[in-house]
């Protein structure tokens, strides 16, 4: 049958290919929520947590429409049409998805109630590492590590090597293993050495499945999980209805943020809270679909997530024009959780190096793509190129996302290095966490601007590097006045007074032990800058605008 449904709103011009498909998976969107349900039972059900963040952070107060689920009796009456079967719901988008033949979907597009149909987008496998290294490793002791020499392939000609030039290397080292790379590329071991790792933020981790069963995962906070895929709460492999592998590619990349063993694996931020979803179905014969990736959003969100990492991209149905950040409906809810206070990260993909080759829900405003370099810092080639349909700059950010240390599936306590945005989606959403844990008041937009003004790339952000790599640091202290105070030999100075004066406010801080000094999170405008040397002799001011991220050195008596 070749005919052509139109609706009014429809949201993608129907394929006579896919009205011939039996049994294929559909979006039916409605008109109105029913006018039946009450909000205040609703705001009711939603977790503290979650109303906290959303008065917080979020722009669309503690509950709304959005909270009211699909009214019930328009659900009855498409449920009651021969050969439809209920796959799920999504408040936010005011849908159903849905098992149903064409003919079925004719007799759906002509009920009062609903507002379009559209044919379910499928998972695009881009995101899946690209190369999971034989390379192994077993369980060390943080003291193995100390006195062990450099591994081959840790040490590029163009760099110094860092046990030489860092004094703190090898117990950095001995403390992260082979992880220290992709947390010092971030910028995140002050962060940690503060004691910082993510305590009081929950997380959202949206994969295939995890296998909590290895040492790395034995101390990690786990507030709940789901497998959307076969409707029960248990989020490891299952034989019975999982293909072997399933579990694998969530494993690995959640180990990146949760996982915590000394001496081989330190996740970004291992001591937040975490909230499980399986969304990704590993089954070859299996359509990998959206409405498991919505309804896990909408899901984590009530649940109080404050950051969610999703290591997944769609494309089938999508053609460059969609990638507008408001058309997909993976991109729609994702937008709708950051107005609500959440700060995303999902992978840009891994279908570089040309442009415009990014998935959604990446395209999403408010969301943070994430693209990967290589070990030394240099974009891997893989990595998914912007802009977005509308022009947006994406990816926004970068971290490893090459030989990235990660657990190794179906071992207890063996380590492994897999390639891909999807490990570089995380250990960004770590990042995050880290931010949030310092600044629990900042909103994704305070977050985001922080990000990107910090990144290594900042001043001249494009579309293959985004605006670089994260610094997460120096993202914590933004926007900030920072340097050293040297003295006569080029050696940093302890002890220095150094006055910040903005209008007729002045504040002060002293340097430390190795001469460095920073005034954190300032307002906006323009500051001046002096140092004190011995005798209280003041150096000349130095004049800079906020915001940014400024540095001042001083040479000091």
């Amino acid at each position: 049958m070749n005919k052509k449904i139109y609706v009014p709103l429809l949201l993608l011009i129907l394929c006579p290919a896919i009205l011939v498909a039996a049994d294929a998976p559909w979006w039916v969107y409605f008109r109105d929520k029913g006018g039946t349900s009450s909000l205040k039972v609703q705001e009711a059900s939603i977790d503290p947590h979650a109303l906290e963040r959303r008065l917080l952070r979020g722009r669309l107060g503690v509950a709304g429409e959005f909270d009211l689920p699909v009214a019930e009796r328009y659900k009855q009456q498409i449920l009651a049409l021969p050969g439809v079967r209920l796959r799920g719901e999504s408040r936010w988008l005011n849908a159903l998805s849905v098992q149903a033949d064409s003919a079925t979907v004719e007799q759906i597009a002509a009920l009062p109630f609903v507002r379009g149909l559209r044919p379910m987008g499928k998972l695009n496998r881009a995101s899946t590492p690209l190369l999971a290294s034989p390379e192994t490793f077993a369980h060390r002791e943080v003291n193995q590590a100390f006195s062990e020499p450099i591994p081959p392939g840790e040490i590029y000609p163009t760099q110094p090597d860092p046990a030489v030039t860092d004094p703190y290397w090898r117990m950095d080292k001995s403390w992260y293993g082979p992880s220290l790379n992709q947390a010092r590329m971030v910028n995140a071991l002050e962060t940690h050495s503060r004691g910082n790792h993510g305590a009081g933020v929950r997380i959202v981790v949206l994969d295939g499945g995890f296998q909590l069963n290895h040492e790395a995962f034995q101390g990690m906070d786990l507030i709940a999980q789901y497998d959307f895929i076969n409707d029960d709460d248990y989020t490891g492999y299952d034989p019975k209805q999982d293909s072997k592998g399933q579990a694998h590619h969530g494993t690995a990349c959640g180990s990146t943020i949760c996982g915590y063993s000394p001496g081989n694996l330190v996740g970004l931020a291992h001591e937040a809270a975490f909230i499980l979803a399986k969304t990704e179905d590993d089954r070859g014969e299996t359509a990998i679909e959206e409405d498991y990736f919505v309804r896990a959003v909408e899901w984590a969100e009530k649940l109080g997530a404050d950051v969610l990492s999703a290591s997944l991209s769609y494309k089938d149905w999508y053609t460059t024009a969609d990638y507008d950040g408001m058309t997909a409906p993976t991109s729609r809810a994702c937008h709708l959780a950051y107005e609500l206070g959440m700060v995303l990260c999902t992978a840009a993909g891994n279908e570089g190096p040309e442009g415009r080759t990014m998935g959604v829900p990446a395209d999403a405003e408010g969301l943070l793509a994430i693209g990967a370099v290589r070990y030394d810092g240099d974009l891997a080639r893989f990595s998914s190129r912007g802009p977005s349909a509308d022009g947006r700059i994406k990816p926004d950010v970068l971290a490893q996302g090459v030989r990235t240390c990660c657990v190794s599936p179906d071992t207890w306590d063996r380590y492994g290095f897999w390639n891909g945005t999807s490990l570089s989606t995380p250990i960004a959403a770590g990042c995050m966490a880290l931010i949030l844990a310092e600044h629990p008041d900042w909103g994704p937009d305070q977050v985001t601007e922080a990000v990107r003004a910090t990144a290594s790339r900042a001043d001249r952000p494009d579309p293959d590097w985004g605006w670089g790599i994260i610094n997460v640091e120096e993202a914590i202290h933004y926007p900030s006045v920072s340097g050293w105070a040297l003295d006569r030999d080029g050696k940093g100075k302890a002890g220095v007074e150094i006055r910040l004066v903005s209008g007729d406010v002045t504040i002060s801080t002293r340097t430390g032990e190795n001469g460095f000094y920073r005034f954190s999170n300032l307002e906006w405008g323009e500051v001046k800058v002096e140092a004190l040397g011995d005798n209280h002799n003041k150096t000349s001011p130095v004049t800079v605008s906020i915001p940014g991220s400024q540095e001042v050195d001083f040479k000091v008596k």
